[in-house]
């Protein structure tokens, strides 16, 4: 069942029957910028985006929004002189007045809350989409906000906490005594979970005051932090608000943003399945309150924590700008609202509109935030390229329908930066009831393919299958009281045998149909008897075999021997008879032995732990991804039916290059990388493929000199910032000892010694490093 076509509000036009608004400029990227342009169209809008570059031969040009507006304009390097171009006033406004707009969507983030970009737009005869730069400047802290509301309408409630402007860490230990802990600490100018700790007891306020004003110079231009009252029962759930010039003040309905992570959001749903009408009527009527009292315009989100042991709602902040999850709120109302946004600035009047005189909420929506990063690491961002982007309406189970949308800036080649958010796309389901809608979000998560940078797909698919989710009772505590649980995969059981089998049918992808895909009849070996083999007489050069590595964040690296029985010349029909068994772990000290072991055991047909399969390749469609990025070689990615065990599969799948080597292996000590993505699994495995002989080349590679030495250079794990270094030059540290602090996709990472010894830094605070440089010696 599809829901009914969104209301798109038309734009208002002048005295002389033009639209207000005829050509717009996005101050931001990625998906929102996407978002912005999709609108646009529907409204005959020219988009205008902007893009910077972000490395030689690395452009943010590339990027979809870019390539979906209708013009673009580069903003230069990102790291200049005057800092990241998304976030120069004087730079985006005077792009604006060249490029002759009518008006700028600052998206959200970067500028979007920033009251002198709002007035420097509109002192440039430039319209701003959003609230006025005295809404902004009165909500944009939230000190000054809560004192505005304590003095001017008591009847919002407030948590406790302090509301003076002491930054003193004894006097805030001696206030938070009083209050009583847990407290949480949070800063004053800004959101998104940057600047936000918990403390449970007196002892911890000073390391994590130093941590939250840190955050809060860094992402808000200030240090600044307020001390409120823990509620550890708490949901988060905001009002969508949106007002216009004449002093109408709307409620959209609420969203439930209670999984949280670091307090940052990764699954929304609207309406909130917790509130009964009682409650869902008085917090929009808070809300309207609020935004009637700032004369607010625009689009804004009045959030709130409630208390579920008490039933109690307190107010903690308004966001002056379009919500990251607006989505889940324009699929149960059926409003475009960054048309009303438009329509608004444009000078539009809220009551004209018919569907918004009394607004209702239909069905159920979720949102999931598909997010670069390492939720076995502690939701360590990640970045990368992404080999292969297909979502789940192109195929699958899920086909191309209105109540499934992906919001998203990256596509199949996109190289997912350290510059930017760790979010790489946002999914939205919407059905008739909650349960369905879960059911569907829990089928578009496993059917998306995004291969080749690790993301929180599968822990987004363990949180909504967990019971706790099922409960409308959970609050933003469920994913630190589950987290164990939801690490490990939801699919453990039910798809054992695929994730068994999955090396083995990698190889014998790589290993048969791949090449033949790729040489078809042309092949130089395609007149080669099938059973031919140089030193044929020798089972090991069997051209069939393949050791293939897998390299899961759930797994250690595990090698596996993948045998089949026909060779890996010419297309293989019908069913094979595979077989593979798991390595025991070789090093320099036994790699000669372990080859020797390996090699008796082929010859004799006695493999321990060995495990049998009928595979077979039942369709292959290959193609080979030219990267608009320059500094990129080619690839392979491939769709992939087939059959394990008489069970049907798909595979998506890319290799890392184009450059295979004979037969789909190295024929050095390097393989060949290939990852899968299969929908029973959830998410994607990275696999290495080798030929026996450069498995063991490899390892005997890898080994060398691999000693205690290597653990006393610790290097970048990613391209980052050093934001402090902790320890002096010369001091001695121990094993487990914080060293370094840096910070890389808006998220802070501490260094830690991994030895006892010496410290002796090798980079500087404020230094820009490269992934695998050194940052400190520990001799």
């Amino acid at each position: 069942m599809d829901p009914p076509a969104k209301f798109v509000a038309p734009l208002p036009v002048n005295s002389e029957g033009r639209p207000s608004i005829s050509r717009l400029l996005i101050a931001n990227r990625g998906e929102i910028a996407c978002r912005i342009i999709n609108t646009c169209r529907k409204l005959n809008v020219t988009s205008v985006a902007i893009y910077v570059d972000e490395m030689p031969n690395s452009r943010d040009d590339t990027s979809q929004h870019i390539t979906s507006a209708n013009e673009s304009v580069g903003l230069g390097s990102i790291d200049q002189p005057g800092g990241n171009p998304y976030l120069n006033i004087d730079l985006i406004v005077r792009v604006a007045v060249e490029n002759r707009v009518d008006a700028i969507h600052p998206g959200y983030g970067y500028l979007s809350e920033n009251a002198a970009f709002a007035t420097a737009v509109r002192d440039a005869g430039i319209t701003f989409v959003g609230p006025s730069p005295s809404a902004m400047e009165t909500l944009g802290d939230k000190r000054s906000a809560k004192a505005h509301l304590r003095a001017h309408e008591p009847s919002v409630p407030l948590i406790p906490g302090f509301a003076g402007t002491s930054q003193e860490p004894a006097e805030l230990e001696r206030l938070a005594d009083e209050i009583g802990y847990p407290v949480m600490l949070k800063a004053s100018a800004g959101g998104g979970g940057k600047g936000m700790r918990i403390v449970r007891e007196r002892g911890q306020l000073r390391a994590e005051l130093e941590t939250a004003r840190s955050e809060a110079a860094r992402y808000f231009g200030s240090s600044d932090c307020i001390l409120e009252k823990y509620i550890e029962q708490g949901k988060h759930i905001e009002i969508q608000i949106m007002g216009d010039g004449y002093g109408n003040v709307l409620s959209l309905g609420e969203r439930d943003c209670s999984v949280q992570r670091r307090h940052q959001k990764v699954i929304e749903e609207a309406p909130s399945p917790w509130l009964d009408d009682a409650k869902r009527k008085e917090m929009s009527n808070v809300a309207v309150t609020i935004g009637r009292l700032l004369n607010y315009e625009n689009a804004g989100t009045v959030e709130f924590v409630f208390d579920v042991a008490t039933g109690n709602f307190y107010f903690l902040e308004v966001n002056t700008r379009l919500q990251v999850e607006h989505p889940i709120t324009e699929e149960v109302t059926r409003l475009d609202i960054v048309a009303l946004q438009l329509f608004v600035a444009g000078g539009g009047d809220l009551t004209r509109l018919e569907p918004l005189r009394e607004v209702k909420s239909t069905g159920h929506a979720i949102e999931c935030r598909l997010c670069a990063e390492s939720p076995q690491r502690d939701f360590y961002p990640g970045h990368g390229i992404v080999r292969l982007w297909r979502p789940a309406t192109d195929h699958g189970e899920v086909s191309a329908t209105s109540s499934v949308r992906f919001e998203t800036g990256i596509k199949t080649g996109s190289r997912i930066s350290i510059h930017f958010d760790s979010m790489i796309a946002k999914i939205v389901v919407w059905e008739p009831t909650r349960a369905l809608a879960r059911a569907k979000m829990i089928q578009v998560l496993a059917d998306t393919a995004c291969v080749g940078v690790g993301t929180n797909q599968l822990f987004l698919q363990s949180c909504l299958l967990h019971e706790t989710f099922s409960n409308p009772a959970y609050t933003t505590s469920f994913i630190p009281d589950n987290l164990s649980c939801l690490l490990s995969s939801p699919y453990a059981q039910g798809a054992s045998q695929i994730a068994s089998a999955l090396p083995l049918l990698a190889s014998y992808f790589m290993g048969t149909t791949l090449k033949t895909e790729l040489s078809g009849s042309a092949s130089a070996l395609s007149n080669i008897p099938s059973g031919f083999r140089n030193q044929s007489f020798d089972s090991v050069n069997h051209s069939g075999r393949r050791i293939v590595v897998v390299d899961n964040e759930a797994l250690t690296k595990q090698p596996f021997i993948c045998s089949w029985s026909k060779p890996c010349y010419g297309r293989q029909t019908g069913l094979d008879n595979g077989n593979m068994a798991a390595l025991p772990e070789a090093n320099a000290a036994n790699v000669t032995a372990r080859y020797n072991e390996l090699s008796n055991a082929l010859r004799l047909g006695v493999l321990p732990g060995q495990q049998s399969y009928g595979i077979a390749i039942k369709s292959c469609t290959v193609r080979t991804v030219r990267p608009l990025d320059r500094s990129l070689s080619p690839w392979y990615e491939a769709t992939v039916h087939a059959s394990l065990n008489g069970n049907r599969l798909l595979m998506q799948i890319a290799t890392e290059s184009s450059d295979i080597g004979q037969g789909g292996v190295s024929q050095a000590a390097k393989g060949v990388r290939v990852m899968c993505h299969v929908p029973q699994l959830g998410t994607w495995t990275d696999m290495t493929c080798f030929s026996i002989l450069s498995y063991f080349e490899h390892i005997r590679e890898e080994t060398v000199g691999a000693s205690s030495e290597k653990r006393r250079h610790i290097n970048a794990p990613m391209p980052c910032k050093v934001l402090s270094v902790l320890r002096d030059a010369a001091q001695t540290v121990e094993s487990g000892d914080k060293v370094m602090v840096v910070e890389s996709m808006k998220m802070e990472i501490n260094i830690f010694a991994s030895v006892e010894g010496v410290f002796r830094p090798m980079v500087s605070e404020g230094d820009a490093v490269d992934e695998g440089r050194a940052l400190c010696v520990i001799e």
